[in-house]
């Protein structure tokens, strides 16, 4: 077996750009199934190989982001040391293993595959996973801890957290994890701060089911990560537990129905405001009788008002002195001609020049029987009364 070397510096001893050094790293998986690269911060090690009979990769540089992303199945990636963020980033089947630490998004948006951390991890790992029934479930091993938000939008992953030489030993899973899990199952051993959604995640110790999966792949995890003297100290049931996922039909008899008010009362608002009384700081003299559903005088909710002629005609709106032109025809129409005439020198003192001639009867143009007919010819009216 031939193994092929990819140095990640030039001859000059100048970094090479990820791309160029991805370039060198396929050219180098055409010929070769054993690869080791001599990485210097690249970017995106390992994407989208593949080689028939399996691919081994093997990092002994330092590792930039998205080790292993997109990884294919039948390729073997092992990093010697610690990585950067995004390790098995979209990974589709691909095997990672990371002697050390990894960083923020291990395994973001993974959909298959394995990925085996000899240390802990940072913020969002096993986010927004994805899982096709018709393959494996997406796997994410870790030997110490996680960082907060873990396994937020979980949708099939699979997750064990051993606990071992974690960076955060008083809380293993991080603030706030498992938020919007959908499907998956989250093995951990160690405390937690039980920040996790309860409508989302319940806690539960692993069935028998549960626990024989674990310690059938234990040992495979351990031997990758070269700490194979830690299965009997990580075979104790009982310092395990599981996060298991809410299905929808548990979620709905959460939420079935509204709460009663008496329910909420108690539950809610008393608790929230010492007793139920928000004001009682600022009123302490306020009267607190219960108010009855129907009421009159200062505590009466919904009072009438009288709104006859509140909007006032278009006529009447548009006229430079709102002249109440609907009483003056109705008036005219009832034979009350010296009244309507009456009504009209309260507004102008010269009816026939104002109305008759000289004002551009904006009445007319914004006369609701345009639609219907024609106006009121107002300069004929303004002349003849």
């Amino acid at each position: 077996m031939t193994t092929t070397v990819v140095k990640g510096l030039d001859d000059k001893g100048q970094r090479i750009r990820s791309m160029d050094f991805e370039k060198k790293v396929r050219e180098a998986a055409v010929a070769s199934s054993h690869l080791t690269l001599e990485s210097y911060g690249q970017h995106n090690i390992g994407i989208r190989l593949q080689r028939p009979g399996g691919l081994h990769l093997q990092i002994k540089g330092p590792s930039g982001q998205r080790l292993g992303c997109m990884g294919l199945p039948g390729t073997t990636i092992v990093c010697e040391g610690p990585t950067s963020d995004d390790v098995g980033y979209l990974n589709i089947g691909a095997e990672i293993t990371v002697l050390g630490d990894a960083t923020n998004g291990a395994c973001n948006a993974m959909a298959n595959g394995k990925v085996f951390i000899g240390g802990s991890i940072g913020a969002r790992g096993l986010t927004m996973t994805k899982w096709n029934p018709d393959y494996e479930k997406p796997e994410l091993w870790v030997l110490g801890s996680t960082g907060d938000s873990f396994a937020e939008f979980n949708c099939g992953g699979t997750a064990v957290v051993c606990g071992i030489e974690a960076k955060n030993p008083s809380n293993i899973l991080g603030y706030r994890p498992c938020v919007g899990m959908v499907g998956g199952l989250i093995y951990f051993r160690g405390p937690s701060d039980d920040s996790f959604p309860k409508s989302n995640a319940r806690l539960d110790r692993p069935n028998d089911a549960q626990w024989q999966w674990l310690i059938d792949n234990l040992s495979g995890f351990l031997r990758n990560i070269r700490r194979e003297e830690l299965f009997a100290s990580l075979s104790r049931r009982e310092e395990w537990q599981v996060l298991v996922t809410v299905t929808p039909q548990e979620r709905a008899l959460m939420t079935s129905g509204p709460m009663p008010m008496a329910e909420y009362r108690n539950k809610v608002w008393n608790k929230a405001f010492g007793g139920g009384d928000p004001l009682r700081d600022l009123a302490p003299g306020l009267d607190r009788s219960i108010i009855d559903a129907i009421v009159t005088g200062d505590l009466r909710r919904k009072k009438p008002y009288w709104a006859n002629l509140e909007a006032a005609a278009p006529c009447t709106y548009y006229c430079p002195i709102h002249i109440p032109t609907v009483d003056r025809l109705r008036l005219i129409r009832e034979g009350r001609l010296d009244e309507a005439y009456e009504m009209i020198l309260r507004y102008t003192p010269l009816p026939a020049s104002v109305c008759g001639a000289v004002c551009p009867n904006l009445c007319m143009e914004n006369c609701s029987r345009r639609g219907v007919d024609a106006p009121i010819e107002m300069q004929v009216l303004g002349r003849a009364v």
